[in-house]
């Protein structure tokens, strides 16, 4: 079963799930302000997953890496960490809860941004697929992160 056609049927599951599907990206849409998207690509040259505005390529052999990382995600056990000045975002860094704390994985960032305007940090964090701390079933999509 291709990649994306497992997506389907997983997210099929959940009913109440915004789901953008265009044949090679499958999206779950932020289901509130506080969260974000996620997205899985799939292509000849391998797979992309996209949170938020965060991003990490994988090559076709870490098919099960990519889909741990998309479900990764929707979990609890992670959020973004965005850094803003004036009203632009700039900054993005994955961040998974490990034993209670707050771990850094890796950053996507702006190179050119208004430096000058306050800054402002604020935190995007989904919970389709569990709650945090008590998920026991977290997934390991990360080695080899950026």
């Amino acid at each position: 079963m291709q990649p994306l056609d497992k997506l389907r049927e997983k997210l099929s599951k959940y009913p109440d799930l915004r789901v953008e599907d265009d044949g090679r990206t499958i999206t779950v849409l932020a289901s509130d302000s506080d969260g974000f998207d996620v997205a899985f690509s799939a292509e000849e040259s391998g797979y992309m997953v996209w949170l938020g505005t965060w991003h990490q390529s994988f090559e076709p052999a870490e098919e099960q890496a990519a889909l741990e990382c998309f479900a990764f995600g929707l979990s609890g056990e992670a959020r973004l960490k965005v850094k803003s000045r004036g009203q632009r975002d700039y900054s993005w860094t994955l961040e998974a809860l490990e034993q209670g704390q707050w771990s850094t994985y890796s950053t996507t960032a702006l190179l050119l941004f208004p430096f000058w305007r306050p800054r402002k940090i604020r935190y995007l964090q989904n919970r389709t697929l569990g709650a945090g701390p008590n998920n026991s079933s977290k997934p390991t999509p990360l080695r080899g992160a950026a």
